[in-house]
């Protein structure tokens, strides 16, 4: 994993908060298959199932931390593998390999799902999704789709969820999959 540009909030892992205009090789001991950007945090899942955040955590992004920046990847616990995550502008969501979906931050619009505009710092398991196969983070909004269906909720200020409430607490059925 390579990083550059503005480091702000420790957004680059790179142990400091200066901002780069050169790649620069991010310190992780694991191999990791994907990354998902916030806005100023990153989470990586390494091949074996495993979380990694950095960056800001003002809003508890990164889980459990007590620090406002981390300018170098900590792991974030679970207890289950992890085969996705996605990074809205202050919060973060993880798929867990039985189609699980965890949830946890900045909670301002619902974009957590759980059902309340409370903020959470610990990833918090969303028990009305289940056989859940991908997901994504807008902005302040959250989607999800299963085997059939195409789910969505947070904000809805722009029509992004369709008929759904303007503030969208929990996940709500956007449309069927044939």
């Amino acid at each position: 994993v390579y990083a550059w540009g503005s480091n702000s909030a420790g957004q680059l892992g790179l142990g400091h908060l200066q901002s780069i205009t050169h790649p620069e090789p991010v310190a992780l001991s694991a191999s990791i298959a994907s990354i998902a950007v916030g806005s100023t945090h990153v989470l990586a899942v390494t091949t074996n199932g495993t979380v990694y955040g950095w960056g800001s955590n003002h809003m508890g992004q990164l889980a459990n931390v007590k620090h406002s920046y981390i300018d170098r990847p900590i792991l974030i616990a679970f207890p289950e593998k992890i085969t996705a995550v996605a990074a809205g502008m202050h919060y973060s969501l993880a798929l867990a390999s039985p189609g699980k979906v965890y949830a946890w931050g900045w909670n301002g619009f619902g974009q957590l799902g759980l059902g309340d505009l409370q903020s959470r710092n610990v990833p918090t398991l969303l028990s009305s999704l289940s056989g859940v196969r991908s997901i994504a983070a807008g902005e302040i909004h959250s989607l999800a789709i299963t085997q059939n269906q195409f789910l969505g909720w947070g904000c809805n200020e722009s029509g992004q969820l369709g008929k759904a409430a303007i503030r969208q607490t929990t996940p709500n059925l956007f449309f069927e999959i044939a």
